[in-house]
């Protein structure tokens, strides 16, 4: 059973449902839920930073700036944490926003369909979650333990 959507503090499009079970604003209404509109009035007017490429040349005080996104135009900032990961690994100062960087990464999973795949080692049929015009190899549990042990 699915949390009463009537006492969430969020809006349906501010949650995971909404990456999941993908609804138009329309339907959300219609369905009783919230939606959440983005406040455009309340947007940040003042200068945006130039963000150097190389995490060397970065100075500390980008966490006190406000950035905009390259990819939707919102404004996002970089905490002291996120900084010191980036310099750590480094990694350069991401151009666009949590979300957008988040939208991107979700584009990279497989579907959330399962197709019947034979397995490459011994041909028993798998459901798996690469299509079968994918390329990959697919195993079944006892042929991947046998590879891996």
């Amino acid at each position: 059973e699915f949390f009463p959507a009537a006492i969430s503090t969020f809006s349906y499009n501010e949650t995971v449902a909404q990456e999941y079970f993908p609804l138009t604003h329309e339907q959300v209404i219609d369905a009783g839920f919230r939606w959440r509109d983005e406040d455009i009035h309340s947007a940040y007017q003042g200068p945006t930073p130039v963000i150097p490429w190389n995490i060397a040349e970065v100075s500390d005080d980008i966490v006190q700036q406000i950035l905009l996104c390259k990819t939707c135009g919102k404004h996002y900032k970089i905490i002291p944490q996120e900084l010191a990961f980036y310099r750590q690994f480094g990694i350069s100062v991401p151009l666009s926003c949590f979300n957008c960087r988040y939208r991107r990464r979700l584009a990279l999973q497989n579907p959330r369909v399962l197709w019947d795949r034979a397995c490459a080692k011994c041909g028993v049929n798998v459901r798996t979650t690469y299509a079968p015009e994918r390329k990959e190899i697919i195993y079944c549990e006892s042929c991947y333990l046998q590879a891996v042990y």
